[in-house]
């Protein structure tokens, strides 16, 4: 099927066939296209050549301005220049990271309070929010929730969002952290409190796993350090005894050194940390000494090259 090239002109094929009676009806468009009709000829007209009309193709075989110092060679452009691609935009289609002023506010005062951290949590969840959406965070103190630090989170919020004189995010987060002390500082006192009415009563309280382990580990250290004295003091008898002149008791004129293996052990250890010292200051001095020569080396280059010059 050839191609029809004569579409803008449909307003006049259309006349003409009503004026010839090949049509009977007017079309519905007619006065509509006829009223408006389009302002451009999309129609492709063949480029003809004269003296007066300029063939736009010769733009390409001319040198632009930036491009007339350079060599011919230079006349195509076969790839891009650092400029074109410092101007893309390369993460247009990577999926940007959701960020969320809770979690910022989150990762702060835990920052602020590692042992935070350290208190039991419950992990078993649904969705996540089915407790925070019964709790009213008018009050940091709630029913369904224990205090931690996502109730400063969710206070924090509350109070930029309801507080028409709060307008600064720290400000509100001091005074969420304000409350959180508060707070923390009355159940410390109810704790204590509680305790010593107890005792008061007569109730004894048993040692924690903590304090029983330790204990229990503190017994085993007891007995093996006197193992290792009654070991050091064999060994230091029998080292005087290799040492002493012909003719002697051994043992008689020197005296056994009560060392235990912990106060060997720490001298080990200090001539050891000695000895790295020594080793890294001499590799520090060695690393200085290269760098000096070098700029030394370098400063002569070029007082050469300029008294050449």
């Amino acid at each position: 099927m050839r191609i029809q090239t004569d579409a803008v002109n449909v307003v006049s094929r259309a006349s003409s066939y009503l004026l010839s009676g090949l049509l009977k009806r007017k079309p519905l468009w007619f006065d509509v296209v006829a009223k408006y009709p389009p302002k451009q000829n999309l129609i492709k007209v063949p480029y003809i050549q004269s003296k007066e009309n300029k063939d736009p193709r010769n733009d390409q075989f001319e040198l632009k301005k930036r491009d007339r110092k350079r060599p011919l060679s230079a006349l195509y452009q076969t790839r891009a220049s650092k400029m074109e691609n410092g101007n893309l935009n390369r993460k247009i289609h990577r999926i940007p990271k959701l960020k969320f002023l809770e979690d910022e506010i989150r990762d702060y005062f835990h920052l602020r309070h590692p042992w935070e951290n350290a208190r039991p949590k419950t992990l078993v969840e649904n969705s996540g929010d089915e407790v925070l959406r019964k709790c009213d965070w008018s009050r940091m103190l709630q029913l369904y929730k224990p205090l931690d630090g996502e109730s400063v989170v969710q206070r924090t919020m509350y109070i930029l969002q309801n507080d028409p004189e709060v307008k600064d995010v720290f400000e509100a987060y001091d005074i969420a952290r304000f409350e959180y002390y508060k707070l923390r500082m009355a159940e410390e006192m109810e704790s204590h409190v509680a305790k010593e009415e107890s005792v008061m009563h007569g109730a004894v309280f048993e040692s924690t796993h903590l304090d029983w382990n330790l204990t229990t580990e503190q017994k085993y250290i007891d007995d093996w350090v006197k193992i290792a004295s009654e070991k050091t003091q064999v060994l230091e008898a029998n080292r005087s005894k290799s040492n002493a002149p012909a003719g002697s008791m051994g043992g008689e004129e020197v005296e056994a050194a009560q060392v235990s293996i912990f106060e060997v052990f720490c001298k080990l250890v200090h001539q050891r940390e000695l000895k790295v010292s020594k080793e890294r200051r001499s590799r520090v001095q060695q690393k200085t000494h290269e760098e000096t020569s070098r700029a030394l080396y370098i400063i002569e280059m070029k007082m050469k090259r300029i008294l050449e010059k």
